[in-house]
């Protein structure tokens, strides 16, 4: 009977055709006492039986089975095997403890649970903090500010987004309402990009600021192109167009 000097991962035996370890790695020989030097001592009657079925006649290059082996923790463990034959009718197993392998699956899915139930709420909890972020950033995008008793200036900065204007909307509705103002500028001079989603939600709150004050909205500093998009939803009795806001405070103050 020869040690098997390289480090391999689990058991591992071979016999030769009556059965006796010739080769033995050091995990087989931590794990099972080999001083009788043949299978039969390190197996149970049963197990034993059902290991003599499989011969050097079987077909399968590789025989995958369950035995009850006797090891030096327990009198019965038991033990996946995988087995296979060589020309000189040498088989060598490879020996997987059972209930170790169960344990070690178990806990690596328990650990792979934990990581992802973890992971996931790590991703949730930055989701929402970058959402809160970006719901600020939007609203600093469109502030509401008074400048009478009745008037108030809406400036938008950056693009107009779908997102953005749906922030916009609900805190200036609130303020508009709060404060039963009834003249509303919305100023585009600082405006960027204009996507056409963005402009759909911008017709929208433009209407329901008219229902709210029952009056005209006036639009200060808006490029050509963006007049002329919004031109196309017949918005006339809903807006006008300005150039400045000093000119709509001058036109407001001199009546």
């Amino acid at each position: 009977m020869q040690h098997f000097n390289e480090q391999l991962p689990l058991p591992f035996l071979k016999l030769d055709k009556d059965g006796t370890i010739i080769l033995y790695s050091t995990l087989a020989m931590e794990h099972f006492d080999l001083s009788e030097d043949h299978i039969k001592h390190i197996v149970d009657n049963e197990s034993y039986e059902k290991l003599l079925r499989y011969s050097s006649n079987d077909k399968a290059p590789v025989v995958r089975m369950e035995l009850n082996m006797k090891s030096r923790t327990s009198p019965v463990t038991l033990y996946e095997v995988y087995l296979t034959w060589d020309n000189e009718l040498h088989a060598s197993m490879i020996l997987l403890p059972k209930d170790q392998s169960n344990m070690q699956l178990i806990e690596k899915m328990m650990s792979l649970q934990k990581r992802l139930a973890e992971t996931d709420f790590e991703l949730y909890e930055q989701r929402e903090e970058l959402e809160q972020i970006l719901s600020r950033l939007h609203e600093l995008s469109g502030p509401f500010i008074p400048l009478t008793d009745k008037m108030c200036l809406i400036p938008l900065f950056g693009d107009v987004t779908e997102e953005k204007i749906n922030v916009i909307s609900h805190s200036c509705l609130q303020s508009v309402f709060a404060g039963e103002y009834e003249d509303v500028l919305i100023d585009f001079t600082a405006v960027g990009n204009v996507e056409d989603k963005g402009i759909e939600q911008f017709v929208r709150l433009l209407k329901t600021l008219h229902v709210m004050t029952g009056k005209i909205i006036k639009i200060i500093g808006i490029k050509p192109h963006t007049a002329k998009t919004l031109n196309k939803y017949a918005l006339e009795g809903f807006m006008e167009f300005n150039q400045s806001l000093k000119q709509v405070l001058q036109t407001h103050f001199t009546k």
